[in-house]
């Protein structure tokens, strides 16, 4: 009558987390799209000086290189994790 099926319908914890990392490292392509072209949104505008537009951009670039670093770290931890509980 009633069939279990072979999927949960809620997941374990960690793998959600793993899957919400998965997801983080996927957008993150698109977050920095979305920061690089938002100074082409600024000068539309008004008249903004390059150097703000460089320091902006310098900075994106760096905060995206600590978030990659960050997901890739803990995505790695994570797989490994879970290759070592698998027989």
């Amino acid at each position: 009558m009633t069939r279990k099926s072979e999927n949960p319908i809620f997941l374990e914890r960690e793998r959600y987390r793993r899957r919400r990392l998965m997801d983080g490292a996927r957008l993150s392509p698109v977050l920095a799209a979305f920061l690089f072209l938002l100074p082409l949104m600024w000068g539309a505008s008004e008249q903004v000086p390059t150097a703000s537009v460089l320091i902006f951009l310098f900075g994106a670039w760096a905060a995206l290189i600590v978030l990659t670093a960050i997901l890739s770290r803990r995505l790695r931890n994570a797989t490994r994790e879970n290759w070592q509980e698998r027989p």
